[in-house]
């Protein structure tokens, strides 16, 4: 008997998508704690998110708990997916429900009080504040297949209901990104390539200095003009972008179909200057004289440029389709940016 509760004897977790509130998360089991399982999650090579821990209870038979909770949320539970389309919060409230209307499994004594939730504890708050409409679901489903098509880790940055949210790969180079636009429905599948002060990665400096060639990536462009190209400004506040009058180079954001060699050249010239020449361009320019949008004021900030190449994704019809091809016409774009940097 003993060996059997050993074996059955655990956690049910429930999991949500780190950084960033969207109406999915991941309901498991383990027999050792849910932050100990969380970690080996996000280091799997499995692609989707990064996972964070919501809630958990510990009961005598938490395999038979997990099963009965999947099987009663079947109706949301992802096709081909280890996901439910609920908040975690919400997953969380079904979850006590389910174990209080059985009488088979038992509450445990808690193993990890730090990450484990009360069975009798209040629905945070984060719980009451969200509200995900309809189309949230949509967006959901978009940033999983863009983390599972690419096979990499998602990071979020942004929030919903604010100007822009949405998934990067996280790379620390050239990076994949779809940002999310809700304000008018725009979904922009992007080409993203910038330096980092805290890995000293600079790759943004040989692409610019090797002046790579815009008519090859014209040539390889299979609609250059549902392809967009803008190099910017960005102005830093510690490690934050502020929002700069100066925040396009060479003009503004252009189709790549009207993008020409002169053009182009200009606004890699403009670019270099964001970046600190005696450090090999592989730093950001101190002590620029840039202007706030949101007053007016001149102020003296580091600077450095950013460049995104980006293209429109569709949310009519069949998402995952709609984003696969994108990234397949925006994958020769991305290894010509690779290739750029030299690497």
């Amino acid at each position: 008997m003993d060996s059997v509760e050993a074996v059955t004897s655990g956690y049910v977790y429930i999991l949500e998508v780190k950084d960033i509130q969207l109406p999915v998360c991941k309901i498991g089991m383990t027999t050792r704690t849910p932050s100990k399982r969380c970690s080996e999650i996000n280091k799997s090579s499995t692609g989707d998110f990064i996972w964070a821990v919501a809630h958990s209870v510990t009961v005598d038979d938490c395999r038979k708990l997990e099963s009965l909770i999947h099987a009663k949320l079947s109706p949301l539970r992802q096709k081909g997916r280890e996901f439910f389309s609920l908040n975690a919060d919400d997953a969380y409230q079904a979850m006590i429900s389910i174990l209080d209307s059985q009488s088979e499994i038992t509450r445990a004594e808690l193993k990890d009080e730090s990450i484990a939730t009360s069975p009798n504890s209040a629905p945070s708050p984060k719980m009451e504040k969200a509200s995900f409409k309809k189309i949230d679901s949509e967006y959901a489903e978009l940033l999983q297949q863009f983390s599972s098509l690419l096979q990499v880790k998602g990071r979020p940055f942004g929030q919903l209901n604010r100007p822009m949210f949405g998934m990067s790969d996280g790379n620390q180079g050239v990076q994949w990104n779809l940002a999310v636009i809700p304000e008018t429905g725009e979904v922009k599948l992007g080409v993203n390539l910038e330096g980092s002060e805290k890995t000293g990665k600079w790759l943004i400096s040989p692409f610019i200095l090797s002046e790579p060639d815009i008519e090859q990536v014209k040539a390889l462009a299979e609609d250059k003009d549902s392809v967009h190209i803008r190099f910017t400004r960005d102005a830093w506040q510690g490690a934050a972008r502020l929002d700069i009058v100066e925040e396009f180079l060479g003009g503004g954001e252009v189709r790549l179909a009207e993008l020409d060699s002169t053009h182009w050249g200009a606004v890699l010239k403009e670019a270099l200057t964001c970046l600190d020449e005696k450090n090999n361009f592989r730093k950001r320019k101190v002590g620029q004289t840039v202007t706030l949008k949101s007053d007016g004021r001149r102020v003296e900030k580091d600077i450095s440029p950013h460049l995104t190449i980006w293209t429109p994704v569709s949310m009519d019809g069949d998402i995952e389709k709609n984003l696969k091809e994108k990234i397949r016409q925006m994958t020769p774009i991305y290894n010509w940016v690779v290739a750029s940097c030299g690497l």
